[in-house]
């Protein structure tokens, strides 16, 4: 049978990109030779360094054998090198769990070339939990991890990853597997801060919300807008330094583009006598409210506070404009049922404006002052910022790291700047338009063409829009009717919520009472007299996982999941990793056990301050205020 044209076809059809790698390959520095095995199993010959990819005498034992040691829970499997793909079969043969993913990645396209002449591989090629990286350069993983992660529930198991790796492969490609485990490890930190770090932080987004929910129910919703500008230009204007070389050429772009600044810009157009469209607004700390102090309504006139409510309603009160409400993807937002419209939005105001001018149909999207570096003489904003040119946070207390600059090969930035620009990364290579970086300074984002903003209004700017008058047509303001049905239905809601609070506080609460009789009967009876009853000890296990049920409940996932992501998320890393340890295992039961232990007794403290949160929201609809 001719493997080869057989899985050739198959890959045409169902990985196209790897099949135009190979439509027109030449072998050169491989080659396939017969091994020592009495059944003469294929190996493969590195011809310049004469080294093979697996045992010549016996190619499969050993990769079954180092299979069953690495691997106790195969969920989440990373292969470095494909080799003649024997290691990937022989997990799908022998570890074959439907939610399983199964990441091969090979900076070579000839070893691949190779098994496809020597293997029927049409079941692997076809199937979806198989991903595969072959002949792709190492900067693209920072991307595929992240989309891979944000997949279901893997990113539970970035404790528990399988790394299998091709022996030939790594000693070949040293630097770039270790490029690869660089990525990856940049792809969880920016997955795991994407749901939070602290339940108690998020908790503080969640009460503005409540308290914000007048300002929710009697605002329009950024959802009026969607592609009103579509092909049209928009400009985010951040308060990076460099903003100062170029804030003047905004002048007379007011009708040509769309405008959407930072909270923290609006000062600093204020100075020059100019004004953004839409304002963004994210952080719900009561220092942004200090943004808009002393702004009068003829500063804001025509200009829209297209504020997240998750900031303090202080920040709203300091603003004496228009507002547009624009949610983040979280499930509080869609239990309120409050349509405005959802974007996924990052962690820095900058990082909403763009998703905002994407919504709104604008290409190209021109960034400025977004330097995400430091500037000359280590400044962090632009002259007239709220905070001044050096906030010291940014000095004091930060990892300073080197990243490369747009006009210098290197240029500092911070642990919290790096992140934005990963952000940004990440939203540009899933943006089907043109992202300008006219910055004149700071730091380089992928994905981003990068000229003076001068040139990019020559270029891209020179005809009127309508920009306030679309906006404003646009727009539609809930009626008197409209207003008191949304506060009536989230009234019924919310008392719903907090009975339900009741309920799960229940279950949490009778989770921390077995917990503690595992930890009395069967852990310290096992450190105290070394007895280890392992009928008694599974029957608790059982019975400990369920009140763990109640996290797959539709509704907790709506009201709460959002509050408690965070701790949950990590907290099952912690048990996942422990069960994909090496541990005997008693040994994982009873750090299982440890973990979930101290996990109900926090999520029932967790869920009682939202139930308090719920009871503040509740009153607030009762005062109609």
């Amino acid at each position: 049978m001719d493997f080869y044209k057989k899985n050739l076809e198959c890959l045409k059809k169902y990985r196209p990109e790897i099949y135009e790698k190979l439509a027109n390959f030449s072998p050169s520095k491989y080659k396939v030779i017969t091994s020592n095995h009495p059944k003469r199993y294929p190996n493969l010959l590195h011809l310049s360094s004469d080294m093979m990819a697996y045992n010549n005498n016996d190619p499969l034992t050993p990769i079954l054998q180092d299979l069953k040691d690495k691997v106790h829970l195969p969920i989440l499997n990373l292969f470095f090198g494909f080799g003649l793909g024997y290691e990937l079969m022989g997990m799908l043969q022998n570890y074959n769990v439907p939610e399983s993913v199964y990441i091969v990645i090979d900076p070579e396209i000839e070893p691949f070339y190779h098994a496809m002449k020597m293997i029927d591989y049409e079941l692997m090629i076809k199937d979806q939990r198989v991903f595969l990286f072959i002949g792709d350069p190492d900067k693209n993983m920072f991307l595929n991890f992240h989309d891979i992660l944000m997949m279901g529930n893997l990113k539970l198991y970035v404790k528990a990853i399988n790394i299998i790796d091709n022996k030939l492969s790594i000693k070949l490609h040293t630097y770039y597997y270790k490029n690869i485990m660089n990525h990856l490890k940049d792809a969880i930190r920016e997955v795991l801060l994407h749901f939070g770090n602290d339940p108690w932080d998020s908790l503080i987004g969640i009460e503005n919300i409540f308290l914000n929910i007048n300002e929710i129910i009697r605002n329009p919703g950024i959802k009026d807008l969607k592609d009103k500008f579509k092909g049209k230009p928009g400009i985010v204007v951040a308060t990076g330094p460099s903003l100062n070389k170029n804030i003047e050429l905004l002048r007379g772009l007011e009708d040509k583009s769309v405008i959407c600044a930072v909270d923290a810009s609006v000062r600093v157009m204020k100075n020059y006598e100019l004004k953004p469209h839409l304002v963004t607004s994210l952080e719900r700390v009561i220092a942004t409210s200090k943004l808009f102090e002393g702004l009068t309504a003829e500063d804001v006139k025509d200009v829209y506070l297209a504020a997240c409510p998750v900031i303090r309603p202080e920040t709203y009160a300091n603003f004496p404009g228009e507002r547009i409400i624009v949610y983040r993807n979280f499930a509080t937002f869609q239990w309120l049922e409050i349509e405005k419209g959802i974007l996924n939005i990052g962690s820095s105001a900058a990082n909403m404006a763009f998703k905002i001018l994407e919504f709104l149909g604008c290409n190209p999207i021109i960034l400025i002052g977004q330097d995400l570096a430091f500037g000359e003489d280590d400044v962090t904003h632009a002259k007239g910022a709220t905070f001044g040119e050096k906030e010291e946070h940014y000095h004091n207390g930060e990892r300073i790291l080197e990243v490369e600059g747009n006009f210098v090969p290197k240029i500092k930035t911070t642990e919290t700047w790096y992140k934005f620009l990963k952000y940004y990364e990440k939203d540009i290579a899933n943006f089907s338009g043109k992202v300008v970086n006219a910055t004149e300074g700071g730091a380089r984002i992928p994905g981003t063409e990068v000229i003076s903003f001068k040139e990019a209004i020559d270029r891209y700017i020179n005809e009127r829009i309508g920009v306030l008058e679309t906006i404003k047509s646009s727009l539609n303001y809930p009626t008197l009717e409209e207003i008191e049905l949304s506060r009536k239905k989230m009234m019924e809601k919310v008392v719903d919520a907090i009975s339900y609070a009741d309920e799960v506080i229940a279950q949490m609460h009778d989770g921390k009472i077995l917990t503690e009789k595992f930890t009395r009967s069967i852990i310290s009876d096992f450190e105290k007299n070394g007895k280890y009853d392992v009928d008694e000890a599974n029957r608790l296990f059982l019975q400990i996982q369920k009140p763990l049920q109640i996290f797959s409940e539709k509704k907790f996932f709506e009201i709460f999941m959002h509050f408690v992501q965070s701790y949950f998320i990590t907290s099952f890393i912690e048990i996942n990793g422990a069960m994909g340890s090496n541990l005997p295992d008693y040994k994982k039961k009873f750090s299982v056990v440890t973990i979930l232990d101290d996990m109900y007794l926090v999520m029932e403290r967790l869920i009682r301050a939202m139930k308090d949160s719920m009871i503040k929201m509740k009153q607030i609809l009762d005062n109609r205020s």
